[in-house]
């Protein structure tokens, strides 16, 4: 536990401790429409077509989930030849397969993004999407740095600040009443709001994550915010 006992995970999770994301796997995408009022599938589109846009042939999607990003990619088209979905809970994986066409430019992995089993410099475009909150931020980065290939792009989509403070208590008032109440009426199980919460509190600004990228290497780092800021992408790349 003491790895996971930091500052750089926002939301202090432990999958080795609570299972959540294997027991609500089934209803996963259902609870995502209801806790962001469907927001969350604008926000994927967009990261989605940024990485289409990205040169390279392989593609690395880290703390995949039921697959949304994969398949948001898929069906824009370009980008990547060959997408690798990973995701370290085989029911979450399990759901993707079901979703994400049987092809040879799809290939799911059980991995952790803590310590990927991906050769070094093997990859050309890197994302994770609202899994950074439940992670060791400084653990992740250093990976997704060492599987990038020189030039290569990182894309992370996550939950941010609104720039306009008192904008920004009301929304964390709005959650910290919502979330409980939508819980209790969507799943029974507390502990997926409740990381949730937790991670929209602590993850850090914008400009305090586009730091900790500087700081693990990235170059040209950016981020773009979505709906006022209540979640940013970052984006930066590997030097040359």
């Amino acid at each position: 536990m003491e790895a996971w006992a930091n500052a750089t995970n926002a939301a202090a999770f432990d999958p080795a401790a609570d299972d959540v994301f294997a027991r609500i796997a089934g209803r996963y995408d259902r609870l995502c429409d209801v806790f962001s009022l469907l927001a969350h599938r604008l926000w994927k589109a967009r990261i989605a077509a940024l990485m289409a846009r990205e040169q390279g042939a392989i593609a690395l999607d880290v703390a995949s989930g039921t697959g949304d990003i994969p398949v948001r990619l898929l069906r824009r088209g370009g980008g990547p030849t060959k997408i690798l979905v990973t995701d370290i809970c085989p029911q979450m994986l399990a759901q993707a397969e079901k979703k994400l066409p049987h092809s040879g430019r799809v290939e799911l992995r059980r991995l952790d993004a803590h310590a990927l089993d991906i050769a070094d410099a093997s990859v050309d475009v890197y994302s994770i999407s609202f899994g950074m909150k439940i992670c060791d931020r400084a653990r992740v980065l250093t990976e997704a740095y060492r599987v990038l290939r020189p030039g290569g792009a990182f894309y992370c989509l996550e939950a941010a600040r609104i720039p306009f403070e008192p904008l920004h208590q009301l929304y964390l008032a709005y959650m910290n009443w919502c979330l409980p109440f939508i819980a209790r009426i969507a799943t029974s199980d507390a502990s997926a709001y409740n990381y949730l919460l937790r991670g929209i509190h602590e993850f850090p600004r914008q400009a305090a994550f586009a730091e900790e990228l500087r700081q693990r290497g990235f170059a040209h780092v950016t981020y773009e915010n979505l709906t006022f800021g209540i979640v940013a992408i970052h984006r930066g790349v590997k030097p040359l």
